[in-house]
């Protein structure tokens, strides 16, 4: 029998197929062997609680005695801690917040600063409002050492956040002074040795510019959004596109987070426009959980949801699904 020489393949095929494997191999390890399931948390708002007719506090130890999650993202108010320049600070309603969480055994980040979640995003007193820009700043500060000092030596605080998206333009906020964001990250730092977190949208800005100030990068992440023009909008990433962006941020940071994912609708009118029942067809706990499975897939260790007010709002109003939904995640 005639014996038949196999073709030569070149240098070159071989290294073409190395880096075609070593691509599979990589997004296939990106997207599934690491991407262990990662802890839920949720972010509380007080704020947010209150628009809902829920009492802050009230609410807030019912979702950790019932839900019993550990991972809460806890936004400070300078509205609400300083209603009154130069008068006595208000801190009642944190102190409760923060001995619940103790009690429980919840690991807190406070979100600290002038622009933290929940609209309108920038939460001044009004008393702020005319100051100049210098004088703000100042007054930001003096702020911001009273909360660090006070709360530095409650176990239940991890880390903190200072400020949220400072750069992202979305709320109604002032233009950002990057000078007097850097002298924020560098007062929390003097004051505590916890880890510091930055976050930015997830899909909408660069995740770069925050890099070089975080031990942790919170990235936001909504599948889908609202705008006048085209209704909602469904965004076309895959898990993929999270997950390779955070592998080449956490060149840079410790860890690479989703700090807000979405997990209630997005509101285009007001919320007393319809009957909580209208609402949830417009976010449902099938939506829910295919976010929850999304965020899985991208690999990254903590994801935090954004919506437990509005579960419980939903609750106590007869749609109890993202609810009991939500008893199976924690």
């Amino acid at each position: 029998m005639k014996k038949r020489n196999l073709p030569r393949i070149p240098w070159y095929g071989y290294l073409l197929a190395i880096i075609v494997l070593g691509t599979l191999l990589f997004l296939f390890l990106a997207t599934n062997v690491l991407g262990a399931k990662p802890e839920f948390g949720v972010t509380y708002s007080v704020v947010y609680a209150e628009e809902l007719g829920l009492d802050p506090v009230g609410a807030y130890e019912t979702i950790l005695k019932d839900l019993d999650v550990k991972l809460i993202r806890l936004p400070v108010y300078w509205t609400r801690i300083q209603p009154i320049e130069g008068g006595q600070s208000k801190w009642e309603e944190l102190d409760r917040l923060i001995a619940l969480s103790e009690e429980h055994g919840a690991e807190l980040t406070l979100a600290i600063g002038q622009k933290v979640p929940r609209w309108p995003e920038c939460h001044f007193p009004e008393w702020v409002l005319s100051k100049s820009e210098h004088e703000r700043y100042r007054a930001l500060l003096s702020y911001l050492t009273e909360v660090v000092t006070r709360y530095r030596d409650s176990e239940a605080i991890v880390r903190w956040q200072v400020e949220n998206e400072p750069l992202f333009p979305f709320g109604v906020c002032p233009n950002v002074n990057t000078d007097y964001l850097l002298q924020e990250v560098k007062t929390v730092r003097a004051l505590d040795d916890r880890p510091i977190q930055m976050t930015v949208s997830g899909e909408l800005e660069p995740w770069a510019a925050l890099m070089g100030e975080s031990d942790i990068l919170g990235v936001s992440m909504y599948r889908v959004t609202w705008n006048d023009v085209y209704g909602y909008f469904i965004y076309p990433f895959t898990p993929t596109f999270y997950r390779l962006r955070a592998w080449a941020a956490e060149l840079f940071v410790d860890d690479v987070i989703i700090s807000e994912l979405q997990a209630e609708p997005w509101f285009y009118e007001s919320i007393e426009n319809k009957a909580p029942k209208e609402w949830y067809s417009v976010f449902t706990k099938e939506m829910m959980q295919n976010n929850i499975e999304f965020a899985e897939e991208t690999g990254l260790d903590e994801v935090y949801l954004w919506g437990v007010e509005w579960w419980y709002y939903l609750s106590i109003h007869g749609t109890d699904d993202l609810w009991k939904y939500a008893l199976t995640i924690f």
